[in-house]
């Protein structure tokens, strides 16, 4: 639990800013724990674990969550950045630069230098050897991993789990992140649990919001929270978001977080979704994909917010040749999951991946995706 003093915001916005409660997410922390003891036991989990869903469900501050118990279990955490497994040469000066030479004889490895070699194999097994404690790989925006290397590298940890290292890897990317790691060989889908990562349940929005704000001295009203939970629509990170506005605008002096300043915060907040909007657009617009987004949100307007397999497909397949530059369907639909504009749930449904970014799109660009 992270401490803050009295009066302090305790709301923190940002991509792995760890927030003071995790609210909602026990499925997803008792599976990481899980992990972690069956580890510090000696024993060998069976598998690792995989968080993915669309951006701002905080799967980045599940894995920091995970990894900071870990470290307090003393277990080793290596945490290795998605962009080094995106080349061949920055996987093995990474690798290279991570063994210190010193080898765990408990696990039945001998003290040796640290090899000087190039083979990814090589190095990973010295690499998870070298600890004198069980290791915790953690990977983020694993949807990025380049596929060449990434089977490198996953061929390696298939290597070290026959050998019965003690090392697991945590997870987490993008609703694509599933797709793009099978890309890398098939073992991903042995070695690692697929944990879907979505919005809240309303009960836990409204825990995420007062009993941070409780702890710290400036607790919500009732209604209040209520205000506050239905304009952040379940979504982490304007929960975050609207949390910390509430509570600056409530002033320095206030003893409760009313109705007035709740209301006050979202008005302020629009602006900040509006360009946290914009920036996805603008990403959109960068992979060559943005003029399907008008259509799109019609489409899920006219649906209600969720759409059928067959409903998207009909649709992806009669707009794809004319707004995109994909030549077919299933590549755009990747590049959308790969986004996380769309996000599949079951069963066989569809949904806008980040709350309200559908309106945003109708708004400023309209239905047929013209800006």
């Amino acid at each position: 639990m992270e401490r803050r003093s009295p009066g302090e915001n305790p709301f923190q916005p940002g991509a792995g800013a760890l927030p003071p409660l995790i609210a909602g997410r026990s499925r997803q922390l008792s599976l990481g724990r899980e992990l972690l003891t069956l580890l510090e036991q000696g024993e060998r989990p069976p598998r690792g674990l995989l968080f993915y869903g669309p951006r701002g469900n905080g799967k980045t501050t599940l894995l920091a969550r995970i990894a900071e118990e870990a470290r307090g279990r003393n277990l080793s955490v290596e945490r290795l950045p998605a962009a080094v497994v995106g080349s061949e040469r920055r996987l093995i000066r990474r690798l290279r630069g991570r063994i210190t030479g010193v080898q765990a004889a408990d696990f039945g490895l001998s003290a040796e230098p640290a090899p000087v070699t190039d083979d990814v194999e090589e190095l990973v097994l010295a690499w998870i050897g070298a600890s004198s404690s069980p290791v915790v790989i953690v990977l983020d925006e694993a949807h990025t991993v380049e596929p060449e290397t990434g089977r490198l590298f996953f061929d390696a940890l298939q290597e070290a789990t026959a050998q019965c290292l003690p090392f697991r890897l945590l997870a987490a990317g993008t609703p694509d992140a599933p797709r793009r790691l099978r890309q890398c060989g098939t073992f991903t889908e042995r070695a690692l649990e697929r944990v879907p990562v979505e919005r809240l349940e309303r009960a836990a929005t409204v825990q995420a919001l007062t009993e941070p704000a409780q702890r710290a001295g400036r607790p919500f009203r009732e209604d209040a929270a209520a205000l506050l939970a239905e304009e952040s629509q379940d979504y982490p990170y304007f929960i975050q978001l609207l949390g910390r506005a509430a509570w600056e605008a409530a002033g320095a002096d206030a003893v409760a977080v009313t109705r007035e300043a709740a209301q006050c915060a979202a008005t302020g907040a629009r602006t900040e979704m509006e360009r946290f909007y914009a920036e996805r657009y603008a990403e959109a617009r960068g992979r060559g994909v943005a003029a399907t987004l008008g259509p799109l949100a019609a489409l899920f307007a006219q649906r209600g917010g969720r759409v059928t397999e067959s409903e998207l497909q009909t649709l992806l397949a009669e707009i794809t040749p004319r707004v995109s530059d994909r030549d077919d369907p299933t590549r755009l639909l990747d590049t959308l999951s790969d986004l996380g504009v769309l996000w599949e749930t079951p069963p066989s449904g569809w949904e806008w991946g980040i709350p309200s970014f559908a309106d945003f799109v109708i708004a400023h660009h309209g239905p047929n995706g013209s800006a």
